[in-house]
């Protein structure tokens, strides 16, 4: 087993390729991108072992999808694979572990809310994943390109990134929805890459609703003015909150829209998700400062079904809240952690600044 990272921060040189980000990435972080890539392709195909003759050419399929998508953050993803010395597939298995697999597991989590009035204006989101992707958690200072804008995402080693903020203050936060309708896709951290690039939320919306997704998902989106969640998938596009008409912006990973709910997976569903819903729903009215929504998503009511969870069903592949973050809109600071500030003792937490990017 490699070390705990600690919850390290990747930066990428202003200048290069992003070939050449992704194999500076994978050199670093060798041994810990291996490790993590057995785990996820090893639970994968103890979930379903019919998979493994057919690994390699799915795996190849989605990173054809996401090269035609977007070729330059595929190329970062080759990159990682050329510097950890793995076969490509395994950094798609890596990425793409959620939406690779065919059958969604139960305890899957993460909740995802915005929270806008006259005095503050937040989102963010907790990461709630396999337990023992808790060690592998890191930081992505992405600099700015001749076409693209520099950002901040929260993310695992050999990944391209799962959630973040860009220098124009565009927002993107991700939690899984259990659909019936899984398909040939995207790789799904490549579309929150691609998300990141949008200079404005009219943009992010339009390459959300146009990105050919290979599974559900609900996606937090915003900006200074406004903020949204899309439950996307490969068949519906459906907006289901919006901060302008909506009084509560939270969701966690039950299907809210009425044509999403329709090919809802009802074995599949989170069994956390309506007990996080209602502690958000009882206490999000009462949130009236950016510390009160930072302890709203580390908060432990319903222990060990809370915000923050530590709930293990028994089930092959139990998920817990490994972190999560927050962008200010109001202080440009965007706060991350990795870990539980009360139950962990390598809790490990962060503020950046937007105006270091």
């Amino acid at each position: 087993m490699t070390k705990d990272l600690n919850f390290p921060l990747i930066e990428y040189k202003q200048g290069e390729t992003h070939l050449q980000w992704g194999i500076s990435h994978g050199k670093k972080f060798k041994e810990e991108i291996k490790e993590l890539a057995g785990i996820r392709k090893k639970l994968m195909l103890a979930k379903n072992p019919a998979l493994s003759s057919q690994l390699k050419e799915l795996a190849l399929q989605q990173l054809k999808v996401s090269r035609d998508f977007a070729p330059k953050i595929t190329e970062e993803l080759e990159g990682i694979a050329q510097g950890a010395e793995l076969p490509i597939e395994d950094i798609v298995i890596l990425n793409n572990y959620t939406d690779f697999r065919d059958i969604q597991l139960s305890d899957e989590g993460c909740s995802t809310l915005n929270k806008k009035t006259d005095t503050i204006n937040l989102s963010g989101q907790t990461w709630d994943m396999h337990s023992s992707a808790k060690r592998f958690v890191c930081v992505m200072k992405i600099p700015k390109t001749e076409t693209t804008l520099a950002s901040y995402s929260f993310s695992l080693v050999g990944c391209v990134g799962m959630m973040g903020i860009n220098s124009n203050k565009v927002f993107i936060g991700v939690n899984n929805i259990n659909t019936l309708n899984a398909k040939i896709g995207l790789i799904w951290p490549v579309l929150v890459r691609k998300a990141l690039h949008a200079t404005s939320l009219d943009i992010m919306r339009e390459t959300l609703k146009n990105s050919p997704v290979t599974s559900g998902h609900n996606y937090l989106i915003s900006d200074e003015a406004n903020a949204e969640h899309w439950e996307i998938t490969p068949c519906t596009v459906e907006k289901v909150l919006d901060s302008n008409i909506d009084e509560n912006i939270f969701h966690t990973n039950h299907c809210l829209g009425p044509e999403t709910k329709k090919i809802e997976d009802q074995a599949s569903i989170s069994s956390t998700t309506f007990p996080r819903f209602e502690i958000l729903n009882k206490k999000y009215s009462q949130v009236a400062t950016s510390i009160q929504f930072t302890d709203l998503l580390k908060d432990h009511e319903g222990h060990p079904k809370s915000i923050c969870s530590h709930y293990d069903s028994g089930a092959q592949d139990p998920s817990m809240t490994c972190g999560g973050a927050v962008y200010d809109y109001n202080s440009d600071i965007f706060h991350l952690w990795r870990g539980c500030k009360v139950y962990d003792d390598n809790y490990v937490e962060y503020d950046f600044s937007l105006r270091d990017l």
